[in-house]
């Protein structure tokens, strides 16, 4: 059995949170011993108890904190780690060193395309400090590379998508007569972790002019994160607001999507390849989403979706707007975007990517 501790600095639970856990489960099924230390309080942490898995809580004061450092140390032995995979930035460092003082291999996982930091330190975390990095959409990896990052040492790893569970055959009407919403009406959501530079509020100010000319459309946010107080403020304050439903977290996500008509996402920034974006196409929902960076890499313009650039309230309303009059184009679209789910990204195959991963560390062959 290969021993394997996660460890996360973050407090959320979105999609880089969700896939640590997905990991874990999964990879019991080849033979793995996965455990997780993250932050008191965090809910990644909360989540992995519930689900039964191994979770321990580590304090974590800044990137190089000698407690931590020991609090990791004594997680490692007592769990007989052989590998350590690393996913937040406070935690890469101590559980890093940590790693290292007992002869542990690493991994050192990115899921975000914000650059790296070029100095000496920051080249230190993915150099010396690791053996093998893994990103999550091949946009990330090449911004690694030209950061200076060993381009041998990358490898990128999108996380995959669950088929029996995100299906086009999942039951629909339970979302809609959850919200009170008739089957005839055109529905377009966004699943996101609630944040700025996922771009709710664009969301919002497309839903605003969409509604204008498609009256009985209804638009709903899924997810919570620190944006979503303002969110609801924002929507409360909207003359659509009848139309505009923020949801909150939800761990039905196949039963959202079942009900969708579109599933919008104008991230702002560039990011790894979007998981709500793969389960979209998992079930033939059609995708509007920007053009940046790893969205990109799965929400291909005009053959898997419709993109439209980063912040452009009025160009997301307008591709949304085109596919909702556009039903025939919009099938076709999905039905691409299907075809690329299960030919490059199932969660089997991602699975079977980070064994491979891990026994080369370990030199198992």
């Amino acid at each position: 059995m290969i021993s394997v501790l996660h460890t996360e600095s973050s407090m959320n639970l979105g999609g880089q949170e969700l896939r640590i856990l997905a990991e874990m489960e999964g990879l019991a099924g080849l033979g793995y011993r996965s455990a997780l230390a993250a932050r008191p309080g965090s809910r990644i942490l909360r989540e992995a108890l519930g689900m039964g898995l191994a979770a321990y809580p580590v304090t974590m004061r800044g990137s190089i904190d000698p407690a931590a450092v020991y609090g990791f140390m004594r997680i490692m032995r007592a769990e007989g780690a052989q590998i350590l995979n690393a996913h937040g930035s406070k935690d890469g460092w101590g559980a890093g060193i940590a790693a290292r003082m007992l002869g542990l291999r690493v991994v050192r996982s990115r899921h975000i395309a914000n650059p790296i930091r070029s100095h000496m330190m920051g080249r230190l975390v993915y150099g010396a400090l690791c053996d093998r990095v893994v990103t999550t959409s091949d946009s990330i990896r090449q911004g690694m590379v030209d950061r200076g990052v060993e381009p041998g040492k990358i490898i990128s790893v999108p996380t995959g998508v669950d088929t029996e569970r995100f299906n086009p055959d999942v039951a629909k009407g339970t979302f809609r007569t959850g919200l009170g919403i008739g089957a005839d009406r055109p529905l377009v959501g966004m699943v996101s972790v609630i944040r700025g530079d996922k771009g709710p509020d664009v969301f919002v100010r497309a839903a605003e002019l969409v509604i204008a000319k498609v009256p009985d459309a209804v638009f709903v946010l899924v997810g919570d994160g620190w944006m979503r107080e303002e969110l609801a403020e924002m929507v409360s304050a909207s003359p659509c607001k009848a139309s505009i439903i923020v949801a909150g977290y939800r761990r039905d996500i196949p039963s959202v999507l079942a009900d969708l008509d579109i599933m919008a996402l104008p991230a702002r920034i560039p990011e790894g390849v979007p998981q709500a974006v793969l389960q979209a196409h998992a079930m033939k929902v059609p995708v509007v989403a920007s053009e940046v960076g790893g969205i990109n890499e799965v929400a291909i313009s005009g053959k898997t979706a419709l993109t439209v650039p980063s912040g452009d309230h009025a160009a997301l309303a307008e591709a949304i707007r085109d596919m909702l009059s556009d039903k025939a184009r919009a099938a076709s679209l999905a039905e691409a975007g299907y075809r690329l789910v299960m030919e490059r990204y199932t969660f089997t195959g991602m699975l079977e990517r980070m064994d491979g991963i891990y026994k080369d560390v370990l030199g198992i062959r």
